[in-house]
C-alpha cells in the first residue's frame, strides 16, 4: 500500500509539474506571438488582427489568430487570412506548424496576386540561428492565381510549394560589389503544362516595400536575384539553367541566364499554355545550349528578340 501511495504521489506530482510547464510555455508563446506582431509594426508594417486564443492542453500548444492581415505602407505586400492556427508541442519549442484559412495575397505592386482557401506551413529554428520556413497549398480546388508577373490570365497551376531559409541576423555589409544573401529560397510549381522548380537567393539590402526609393536602394546597394538552378519539365521536353537578375535605371529587369534545352517543341507549348509568349523563339534555338538576355527593356534568346520587358514599377 505504501508503494502504491508513493507511485500515486509521483504521478500527481508529475502531472502538476507538466501542467505548470505547459501553461508557462503556452503563455510565453502567446506573449511571443503578440510581441512578434508588434515588432512587425515597429518595422513599418501595418498589422491588424483579432483575438489571439490559446488552447491545446495537454498534448499541444495551439495559438489561433483571427483576422490576421499584414501590409506594407506601399504596394509591396498585402497578405491576409480569416484565421491562422499555430501548433507546437512542449518538447518542440523551435518548431511550429501553421494552418491558414481563406488566404488573400498580393505582392510587388500587385504583380503577383492569388487567393487560396487553405495554406499550411512550418517554421523551424535551427541551432545556428537560421530559420527554415516551408509554405504550400493543401488542395487544388480552392486556389486561384489571378496575376503572375506580367501574365494577366495565368491558368492551370494546381500546386505550389515555397521554402525559405533566413538567417537570424541580417548579413553585415561587406563593401564588395555584391552583398551576402539575406534570403535563400526554393520554389516548386505544378501545372497541367508541366512542372517548374527553382533554387536561389536574394542578396543586397533588404526590401521593405515596393517603392521606387526602396528598389533603387536595393539595386544600387548590390541587389541581385540569383537562380542557382531552375528546371521546367513538360512531356518529353526540359529546360534547365541558371541566371541572375537585377534592375536597370528604369527599373526594368537586367540580367542573363544560361539554358540547356531538350525537346524544344514540348517546352515551347508548355510556356505558351502558361501564358508566356515565346512565339517560336525556342525552336529557333534548337536542342542546344542557349543564352537568355534581359537588357534595354528587351528579352532575347540567342540574340533574337522574344518580348519587350516593362519596368517592375513606375518611376
Amino acid at each position: 500500500m505504501t508503494k502504491l501511495r508513493a507511485l500515486a504521489g509521483l504521478l500527481i506530482a508529475g502531472l502538476i509539474i507538466y501542467s505548470g510547464l505547459w501553461y508557462t510555455s503556452a503563455f510565453q508563446a502567446e506573449k511571443d506571438a503578440a510581441a512578434q506582431l508588434s515588432a512587425l509594426r515597429d518595422q513599418g508594417l501595418r498589422v491588424d488582427h483579432g483575438k489571439i486564443k490559446l488552447s491545446g492542453f495537454p498534448y499541444r500548444i495551439v495559438l489561433t489568430i483571427d483576422g490576421l492581415q499584414i501590409r506594407t505602407r506601399g504596394p509591396g505586400l498585402d497578405v491576409g487570412a480569416e484565421n491562422v492556427t499555430l501548433v507546437s508541442h512542449l518538447w518542440t519549442p523551435m518548431h511550429w506548424v501553421a494552418d491558414a484559412q481563406a488566404v488573400q495575397f498580393a505582392a510587388a505592386g500587385d504583380a503577383l496576386r492569388f487567393t487560396d482557401g487553405h495554406v499550411r506551413g512550418s517554421y523551424r529554428l535551427h541551432g545556428n540561428g537560421t530559420a527554415v520556413i516551408a509554405i504550400d497549398t493543401v488542395t487544388t480546388d480552392d486556389f486561384s492565381l489571378d496575376r503572375a508577373f506580367g501574365i494577366d490570365d495565368p491558368s492551370g497551376l494546381s500546386r505550389w510549394q515555397l521554402f525559405f531559409r533566413v538567417p537570424e541576423e541580417a548579413p553585415v555589409a561587406n563593401g564588395g560589389l555584391y552583398e551576402d544573401r539575406f534570403l535563400d529560397f526554393k520554389l516548386v510549381l505544378t501545372a497541367a503544362a508541366g512542372e517548374f522548380d527553382a533554387e536561389g537567393g536574394i542578396m543586397g539590402p533588404k526590401i521593405s516595400d515596393w517603392t521606387a526609393s526602396e528598389l533603387a536602394a536595393w539595386r544600387d546597394g548590390g541587389g541581385l536575384l540569383e537562380l542557382d538552378k531552375f528546371t521546367l519539365t513538360a512531356g518529353d521536353g526540359a529546360l534547365t539553367g541558371n541566371g541572375s537578375l537585377t534592375l536597370d535605371e528604369a527599373f526594368r529587369p537586367l540580367g542573363s541566364a544560361s539554358l540547356q534545352l531538350s525537346g524544344a517543341e514540348a517546352v515551347e507549348a508548355a510556356l505558351q499554355r502558361i501564358g508566356i509568349p515565346v512565339a517560336g523563339a525556342l525552336n529557333r534555338g534548337g536542342d542546344a545550349p542557349a543564352s537568355l538576355m534581359m537588357q534595354l527593356g528587351s528579352l532575347t534568346l540567342n540574340g533574337a528578340a522574344i518580348t519587350p520587358m516593362k519596368p517592375v514599377i513606375e518611376n
